[in-house]
């Protein structure tokens, strides 16, 4: 009798710790998941701004199609061997 009361106690109190690991382990990876969005919601902002930034810069270095520049035209009419 006094067996089968200390075998459900050593049962309950591994059910409890094997609860309690989970449920950590559970807060564990909410956490992590709540910072990496907060995280987003505070760089995204910027990676776009900068994305943008460099979007309209190479667009506005581009040069025109048909048009070369100087050295292009030098190096097109040199004499190759």
């Amino acid at each position: 009798m006094i067996g089968a009361l200390v075998g459900f106690v050593v049962v309950a109190v591994l059910a409890v710790v094997a609860l309690v690991a989970v449920i950590a382990l559970l807060g564990v990876v909410i956490g992590v998941v709540a910072g990496l969005v907060g995280l987003a919601f505070k760089l995204l902002p910027f990676l776009l701004l900068g994305w943008l930034a460099v979007k309209l810069i190479r667009r506005v270095e581009r040069p025109r199609r048909g048009v070369l520049s100087a050295r292009d035209r030098a190096w097109l009419d040199s004499p190759s061997y």
